[in-house]
């Protein structure tokens, strides 16, 4: 009887079955968020095969509208956005980028480096572009439509901007009146976009002392809405800027508190995720803050 319930002892510390028919659990499958474990879906997979990602940014056209009129500084500061007039033109490093791309991974939102993980957080967003990191989150709430504050899109710019594209007008380039085009709102019927140029065209001007205060607003409107669309949360078509962005800047004494550098974060990681398919050859974001995080960051070359 005790050899009996010494053998069973030694069978449970052993690590042997208890009883017959009965076995332990193999241990649970660990999902390793690598790179790795993403196979072809990702641009890593394929080393040979990918091209150099063209950035979709356009910082430069931010010089096509200088901004000199004290009044219009002064508006800047008051919303808190006056860091917008002290953005300089980058050269952008497409071998870099694509490289970066090469080692983001889309489940952590992280670079998976050999030295570890590093990622873009809000300190290096403050730091770098220099845009508020507090306050409220950048979200818009649904305001046209039937039963809404606008009945439609080409509604809510008469309303905020004074005016909209329209497809049967010739504008002309401030700049070069021999520049014509025609502008149209984007996205098919919907109308939920609107042309950067269309912005510059419309509402530059060499002083904004003359305006009366609704004119003037609406031109702060439309130079903030350009900024984003260039900048800070471009698309891949890199020429339009969605208007639930204008929607937001109704009151720009609200539209001053929220945390415009989380929204550019949070814009620049989902254009990361998306841009490592393979298949994706143009990149978003504000990729001038990806490109300088770099250079801080990773003393290569």
């Amino acid at each position: 009887m005790a050899s009996n319930q010494r053998r069973r002892r030694k069978k449970k510390t052993t690590g042997e079955p208890s009883g017959e028919g009965t076995s332990e659990a193999p241990p649970p499958t660990q999902i390793n968020p690598n790179i790795a474990s993403l196979l072809g879906t990702h641009r890593a997979a394929h080393p040979d095969g990918g091209t150099i990602l063209e950035a979709a940014s356009h910082l430069l056209m931010v010089h096509d509208w200088p901004v000199n009129c004290p009044r219009f500084m002064e508006a800047l500061r008051l919303v808190g956005r006056d860091c917008f007039s002290q953005m300089r033109y980058l050269r952008m490093d497409h071998h870099l980028l694509t490289a970066l791309v090469e080692r983001w991974s889309p489940q952590t939102n992280s670079f998976h480096l050999t030295v570890g993980e590093m990622t873009i957080n809000l300190q290096d967003v403050a730091m770098i572009l220099g845009v508020h990191i507090d306050g409220p989150a950048l979200v818009g709430h649904p305001v046209v439509g039937a039963g809404r504050r606008w009945l439609s899109w080409p509604d809510c710019c008469d309303d905020l901007l004074g005016s909209h594209p329209l497809a049967d007008v010739v504008y002309r380039d401030p700049f070069d009146h021999r520049i014509t085009s025609r502008f149209h709102m984007g996205q098919a019927h919907a109308q939920t976009c609107i042309p950067l140029r269309w912005l510059r065209w419309t509402f530059w001007r060499d002083s904004y002392l003359d305006l009366n205060d609704m004119d003037f607003w609406r031109h702060v409107r439309a130079y903030i809405l350009f900024i984003l669309g260039c900048h800070l949360l471009p698309d891949t078509s890199g020429s339009e800027i969605h208007l639930q962005y204008l929607t937001i800047m109704e009151d720009l004494a609200v539209f001053s508190t929220y945390s415009l550098g989380g929204a550019v974060l949070a814009h620049l990681y989902r254009e990361l995720g998306e841009v490592t398919r393979p298949s994706r050859a143009n990149i978003a974001g504000c990729i001038h803050l990806l490109q300088i995080w770099a250079w801080e960051h990773l003393h290569v070359g």
